[in-house]
């Protein structure tokens, strides 16, 4: 199976590929799935305090803000302050309660941008998607879903794997779709991999909360807002995704 795999926000297709390395390597040993790795649209700059944890430029994101008037409408600059609710969509709530930037623009442009390369550089049957690459990785989802519905286009992705995401927005109104509000869900298989350390774990879980339950697999490596590297959990996790590959195909 081959899989888009998209980056998280400030990072890029390069420093990706060396985070997704072991469960790469992994999955090209029995050539269970093959990687084709971009960048994002938009070149983007860290918030302040957080250029160390992004690493050398450049830096890149899918989404960002339509208006940059302050730093303080960018949800990104509110993860130092992320809020605990009783639930994961009550927390997502609360995160972008007021005063966030719209991003229907860049948004749309996202989708536009993952469909231009999907009809010139696919097929691709699988999707991987990082912190914000997993919530962009969703909408994408829900945007195949609804030009089926609208067009008949059979939708490209089959399946996915999510790393530390957030819930995606639904391709119609831009809003995010959270599932105690909206009947929207992913209908494909899908892994979700969350580290019970994570502080933004609530997002992951709503994430997964939007996706069809009978197709939707949860997998905790017990670190936080990383990906998985350590040989014994690499295995039992490429393991997992083969048998979502085999049921999804």
């Amino acid at each position: 199976m081959r899989f888009l795999c998209l980056p998280g926000a400030y990072g890029s297709a390069d420093k990706f590929q060396v985070q997704l390395a072991p469960l790469v390597n992994e999955l090209l040993s029995d050539d269970s799935a093959s990687f084709h790795f971009i960048n994002a649209p938009c070149e983007a700059v860290p918030p302040k305090g957080f250029e160390d944890f992004f690493g050398k430029p450049p830096y890149y994101r899918f989404i960002e803000p339509d208006e940059k008037e302050t730093e303080d409408t960018d949800v990104l600059s509110r993860i130092r302050d992320f809020p605990e609710c009783d639930t994961p969509e009550d927390t997502m709530r609360e995160l972008f309660k007021e005063g966030v930037a719209s991003s229907v623009l860049s948004t749309k442009r996202a989708i536009e941008f993952l469909l231009d390369i999907m009809e010139k550089e696919g097929p691709f049957e699988g999707i991987i998607g990082y912190s914000e690459g997993a919530t962009v990785a969703g909408t994408l989802l829900l945007a195949e879903q609804e030009l089926f519905e609208k067009t008949g286009r059979q939708p490209m992705i089959k399946c996915a794997v999510f790393f530390a995401g957030w819930p995606p927005l639904d391709p119609r109104t831009y809003s995010m779709v959270l599932s105690d509000e909206s009947d929207t869900m992913i209908n494909i298989h899908t892994c979700h991999i969350i580290g019970s350390l994570d502080p933004y774990v609530a997002g992951s879980l709503a994430l997964y909360n939007t996706c069809e339950p009978d197709y939707a697999h949860i997998f905790d490596h017990g670190k936080g807002h990383t990906l998985p590297r350590e040989k014994v959990v690499i295995k039992e996790l490429g393991d997992v995704i083969r048998n979502m590959i085999a049921e999804a195909t």
